[in-house]
């Protein structure tokens, strides 16, 4: 995964659930600038990136009702 595919999945997720991209990254890792880091050229480690898609990942699930 690059830097680019995890902006712009964080970019999707937050689109998709009218979120700003800094609150998908404070929820899902606790870090709301980590996103202007990325699109400001920074990297994170490959623990944040994972975090970050399995927040992504377990928040697309339906509920179960």
């Amino acid at each position: 995964m690059t830097r680019e595919q995890l902006i712009a999945d964080i970019e999707a997720f937050a689109s998709a659930r009218g979120l700003a991209p800094a609150t998908v990254t404070s929820r899902a890792v606790g870090n709301s600038r980590l996103y202007a880091r990325l699109v400001g050229g920074k990297s994170c480690t490959l623990e944040v990136a994972e975090r970050l898609r399995s927040y992504m990942s377990d928040e697309s699930k339906p509920s179960a009702a």
